[in-house]
């Protein structure tokens, strides 16, 4: 059991009775025995019940007609043979289900597999617009706000609706999906026939289907002890790239945009991650809805990736980063060019970056040149060297320097009167300079003749 069934069955741990007049009234236990004496004996005991016990009628005329004609009753081998077939189960030792209340779930989460952007992000502020058919003054109608919202989208279309049926609301899911758009829908149960009508009315294929995923949801409902009274869905809104949110009473069908009234509010910001998380939830109680088995149409083959053939390495490794320097009498064995580009490659080798060539040529080039033969008398060597006349140097010259001092002096009555003086320095003639720095031939000859001396000298000594 429950730990709030075993609750229950402790003494003194009994909740109190709410009274009707207060909020948190929900649940009643005269309200249960109520509905299932209408099920089982009709009206009249129903009323005659509750005027026994001095209690109101709570369920209106409408709710009547739809409570007794939705009722079903539990199956028999889940109400009679159900003890023994669990009693079975529980005997067999290959089952999964070791406790009555399992921890874990038997049956696999439904994935989520054509695509879903990432949530838990701030989305900006909250921004809200409100829309209203008949439309307000110069305001778009619901159906326009919709629609709009659908072809402009590029990551995701989620719907949550109990009734789908509007032929252009389809047609842009359609071609939404046909763009390469994930779209989820999760219908009310008892809306997905008149759904699946209307697609079959508009001759669908597989590639209109392709980036759909279609999923039925249950009401909460009520469990009696004869049966069960079937819930229905009614929230009604489409999340748009993760980021933008429709929601409100309109149900997209073409009675809903024609003739009820209605009211439908876009929002985006950081609310959206509530309706996400609501999604999601649902999406994973939801059932599978296979429009592909349901409209007798083959899956498209997604394509598998096969892996590339690679060629063989060849006996000599010519690869880009290997050469085999045992190749090397080969002529036709090149060495990569971005070996020669590689500063690692320049500094051991001592080669200027060129184009690829054969790597005999490449290892000839690195052979050092033969040297020159030394002179045997290295004293004609040093009387063959001529004296290079010295060059002049540039004559200097400066410019004038020139000083202009302007004084104004005013005074009344009469005008103003500027002086200038003009200061000029005299340099001094640029060719005693150069004289002094020039050498005469005779000194030249002088100096060279004692660079012979040392040097012979030298060569003496050694």
């Amino acid at each position: 059991m429950a730990e709030s069934q075993l609750l229950c069955m402790e003494d003194g741990l009994m909740p109190l009775a709410v009274p009707e007049s207060r909020p948190q009234f929900y649940y009643s236990e005269q309200h249960r025995a109520a509905l299932e004496l209408l099920i089982t004996d009709g009206d009249g005991a129903f009323k005659s019940l509750l005027k026994d016990e001095n209690s109101r009628d709570f369920l209106s005329a409408r709710e009547i007609k739809a409570i007794t004609g939705s009722f079903v009753k539990y199956k028999p081998e889940e109400d009679a043979g159900g003890a023994s077939a669990g009693q079975d189960k529980r005997d067999d030792a290959e089952s999964m289900r070791s406790t009555y209340w399992p921890q874990m779930s038997d049956t696999e989460v439904p994935p989520l597999d054509i695509g879903w952007p990432s949530s838990g992000l701030f989305k900006g502020v909250t921004r809200v617009s409100v829309y209203t058919h008949p439309p307000k003054e110069n305001s778009p109608h619901i159906k326009e706000v919709a629609r709009k919202l659908i072809q402009e989208s590029c990551k995701v279309v989620a719907i949550v609706m109990d009734l789908l049926t509007d032929l252009q609301v389809l047609r842009d899911l359609f071609e939404a999906s046909k763009r390469g758009v994930p779209v989820y829908i999760v219908l009310d149960e008892q809306g997905a026939p008149h759904f699946l009508d209307m697609c079959s009315r508009m001759q669908v294929g597989a590639t209109e289907l392709k980036n759909v995923r279609t999923r039925t949801v249950k009401g909460i409902g009520l469990n009696l002890s004869v049966g069960r009274i079937p819930g229905n869905v009614h929230s009604k809104y489409m999340l748009i790239d993760g980021d933008k949110v429709m929601f409100g009473t309109y149900s997209f069908s073409w009675s809903s945009s024609r003739m009820d009234r209605n009211m439908i509010t876009v929002m985006s910001g950081q609310v959206v991650d509530f309706y996400d998380n609501d999604f999601r939830e649902l999406y994973a109680i939801s059932d599978k809805l296979d429009l592909f088995k349901e409209f007798h149409i083959s899956k498209p083959q997604t394509g598998t990736l096969s892996r590339a053939a690679v060629p063989k390495r060849p006996a000599a490794a010519t690869s880009r980063f290997q050469v085999n320097l045992g190749d090397a009498t080969r002529a036709d064995l090149k060495v990569p060019a971005h070996k020669y580009h590689n500063p690692k490659y320049l500094l051991a080798l001592g080669q200027i970056p060129g184009p690829t060539e054969p790597l005999q040529d490449f290892f000839s080039k690195m052979e050092p040149a033969d040297p020159e033969p030394e002179p045997e008398n290295p004293t004609e060597e040093l009387e063959n060297i001529t004296p290079v006349p010295s060059q002049p140097e540039k004559k200097e010259s400066k410019k004038l320097k020139t000083l202009t001092f302007n004084t104004k002096r005013r005074k009344k009555g009469k005008k103003d009167q500027t002086s200038d003086a003009v200061i000029e320095e005299n340099t001094a003639n640029p060719s005693d300079d150069a004289s002094k720095h020039t050498l005469t031939r005779d000194e030249t000859q002088d100096s060279l003749k004692k660079k012979k001396r040392g040097l012979m000298s030298f060569f003496r000594r050694s």
